[in-house]
């Protein structure tokens, strides 16, 4: 009997990155062909894309840093620092036309794998033309990547304010842990 010997970092690195390319391709299969935005205009599927946190990412989320709009400052770099050692992370970022960054959420399976938490989602905060879409794209693709995990439930960390959670509330599923503080989805 031969033994069975563990894969190293970078193939369980690259097996994750394949998986949350394809839970990004099912999410955008998922769209409608034609999606209203928070003012009722009419996007295409065709116009909107789903990537990770590659280096154009990276540098409009820098961007958004100095915009004194937003509903917390998050630190993107440091968050990206943290997250990039974990190779089952989830990642997306959401284009329009592919040069518009119009929304990023990042988060890790429990310690169990049993369940995926988004721990940080955030719009445009200037506005864009998917204003009103952002967490519909997000959740998608995150039960898209839970599922591809084997996660039972997609856990949304710390909703900001109460209409934030609320927001998530109102989401087919959702319901809210009090003491922990976040909303989730059962997917079995």
């Amino acid at each position: 009997m031969t033994a069975q010997t563990k894969p190293t970092y970078t193939q369980v690195k690259s097996r994750y990155e394949i998986l949350r390319q394809v839970a990004r391709e099912v999410a955008h299969e998922g769209l409608t062909p034609v999606l209203p935005n928070k003012r009722g205009a009419a996007i295409l599927k065709s116009e909107i894309s789903f990537d990770g946190f590659t280096s154009d990412c990276q540098k409009e989320l820098q961007k958004w840093e100095k915009k004194g709009s937003r509903r917390v400052a998050w630190d993107w770099s440091a968050v990206q620092k943290k997250y990039r050692t974990h190779p089952k992370r989830f990642e997306l970022s959401i284009w329009y036309r592919s040069w518009h960054l119009c929304g990023a959420s990042i988060g890790i399976p429990t310690s169990s794998g049993g369940k995926l938490r988004l721990d940080f989602i955030e719009a445009n905060p200037i506005s864009s033309p998917l204003s009103g879409l952002i967490v519909d794209i997000v959740i998608a693709a995150g039960i898209a990547y839970a599922k591809a995990i084997g996660a039972s439930q997609l856990r949304i960390m710390e909703p900001v304010n109460d209409d934030v959670k609320n927001l998530y509330l109102s989401k087919i599923g959702f319901f809210y842990n009090q003491k922990d503080n976040f909303c989730y989805r059962d997917l079995t």
